[in-house]
Formats: structure tokens, sequence, C-alpha cells
């Protein structure tokens, strides 16, 4: 008996999932710190694509995650936006037209309602990335390629733990104390030298913490177990480089905070430096380390918080 093979048809399927909405963009926050979903009453907004105006808030699906749908005039905008990438194709990814311009806060009112510094617990400093989504034609995929995960750094409220090795500081610029301004969104990295005493040496150092500094200057780096050296007994100082990452000079509004926050560039990967936030903006400028234990003694001791006076935080 021959069996003839029948080819399967549409009518011979049955309709396992179905796409009632297509994702054009998600990303989820974590604490940068213990890795877990940043808590809080936590905002995303869309700014813009590319250089097309766009405001519109982020639907929060779970804690942390944060998503845009392809729809409305978000899917107008992102099907132009990809014609005028075939016709002029961009000359950088910051170039790239169908970036997606995301800023992500944390206040106490209701999602929606635009930023005050009053209403910011300051548990995360804010951040502002450009992403550029998997899409063809302006259409993004129906599968989860445009899910980015992004790392939300300790604000001067974070709550730390009992015995938590920390340092913290408020950075300025000016000749002197007395013209001193606040330094905005400034960047922190320590790293632990083998031998304090040597030339300072960012690129060979092993990095052991990172720091944001926010809207009024102050940052918080914590510390964890890779800055302690190893042994029997804990050492009763560290060692350690503060290095500061400066932004270019610059009009800031404290009425408008998050106008001045600096805009990241995190290409279309899932995650990268840039979303983990360890890389510093384009145009910072590293400053000269700053090695502790400093000249007037302060230092760092495992399980406790070093304040940083803000003489040693004025830059010129």
């Amino acid at each position: 008996m021959i069996t003839v093979a029948r080819p399967l048809r549409l009518e011979h399927s049955v309709e396992v999932s179905h796409v009632s909405h297509r994702l054009a963009l998600g990303v989820k926050w974590l604490d940068a710190l213990t890795q877990l979903p940043a808590d809080g009453p936590l905002t995303s907004e869309l700014e813009a694509i590319g250089s097309r105006p766009l405001r519109q808030t982020c639907e929060l699906r779970q804690p942390g995650r944060h998503a845009l749908r392809w729809a409305g005039r978000l899917a107008a905008l992102l099907k132009i936006a990809a014609e005028d990438k075939v016709s002029a194709p961009p000359a950088t990814p910051t170039d790239d037209q169908t970036n997606f311009v995301l800023r992500s806060f944390a206040q106490r009112a209701p999602a929606g309602v635009p930023y005050s510094r009053s209403q910011d617990p300051r548990r995360y400093v804010p951040r502002r990335v450009a992403l550029t989504p998997i899409q063809t034609d302006g259409i993004p995929p129906a599968a989860l390629d445009n899910i980015r995960q992004g790392w939300l750094w300790p604000g001067a409220n974070y709550p730390l733990g009992a015995k938590t090795t920390a340092i913290r500081g408020r950075i300025r610029r000016g000749a002197s104390m007395a013209d001193a301004e606040i330094v905005p969104w400034a960047r922190v990295t320590v790293s632990l030298p083998a031998n304090i005493l040597a030339a300072p040496d960012f690129a060979n150092e092993p990095q052991v913490g990172w720091g944001h500094g926010d809207d009024r200057g102050e940052f918080l780096v914590v510390l964890g177990a890779n800055a302690v050296p190893g042994g029997a007994t804990l050492p009763t100082s560290m060692p350690l480089r503060v290095w500061v990452f400066l932004p270019p000079v610059g009009a800031f509004d404290p009425d408008h905070a998050l106008d001045s926050l600096p805009l990241e560039q995190a290409e279309s990967d899932a995650i990268n430096d840039v979303l983990r936030g360890i890389a510093p903006p384009p145009g910072y400028v590293r400053q000269n380390a700053m090695s502790i234990p400093l000249s007037s003694g302060a230092t760092v001791r495992p399980g406790a918080t070093l304040v940083l006076n803000d003489e040693v935080l004025l830059f010129p």
C-alpha cells in the first residue's frame, strides 16, 4: 500500500499562541548592588525617537520592568525614522534616527507627573540612555529581541546594611570653596592599587567600586568583598584610589534637573558597560586620582563609611 503525504495547510493547524501586541522596547532596571529588580516608585519615560520628540510613560509590567508598545504615534514615528535610516545611514550610533531616548527616575508622585527634585526619594540616581531598537522597516520582531537590562546606582538615601564599606562625598568646581559650584551627574570609580605609593594607573588597577553623582553633586560608592584584601583578619584600613569623572561645563536648572542628565549611547546590546553604568558618558573628563589614606589621615576601614570633606572634592 502506497501512502501519499499530503501537504499541511493552515486549516490543519491549531493556534497555540497569539500576539495581542508587539513590544517596541522593554527595559529591566536592576539595583546595581543587589542585582535584583530596582525597588521603589520608579518611572521610565520615552523622550524622543531619534531627534523627533515623543513624550510617553512606559508601562510598568513587573517590578523593575518597563515596556513600550509598538502602537499609535510611536509606531508611526518609528516607521518614518526607519525610512530615514535607510535613505541616510547614520555616521555613528549616536546619530541613529531610530534611537529610543529614555530616562528613568524615582519619585513619590504618580507616573506621568513631571519629575520634581522634592519628590525624589534619592534611592537611585536618575539615568538617561539612547537604545537602538531591532526593527525591519519600522516593525520590531515578535520575539523578545528588544529587551534591555540596565543598572541603577545608589543615591544619597540608599539603605545601607550594617557593616557596609562605602565612600560618600560631594563634588564641586571652583577656584576655592568660596566660589565653588555643585557638579551634577559626575561619575566616580574606585580602584585597588597593588602599591599605593606607586604612580596611579587607571588602566591597570582593578576597579572595585562605582558611583553616580546626583543633581546635588553627592555620590555613594559601596565597596564589595573584592575590595577587601584577603587574610585571616580584616585590615584596619584599605589603600584605595578614587577617580572622579567630570561632565562638560553647562547650565543647570534645578527646576528642570533631568534636562542636564548625560545621554548615554547603549546601542542595541541587551547588556553592556554603558547599560551597567560603569562606562563614563561621552565628554566626561577623568581627574587626577585621589589616594586613600589621605594626607589628613582619613582612611577607608572595612565595615565603615568614609565621608570625604568637600575640600578634597573641589576641582578647578
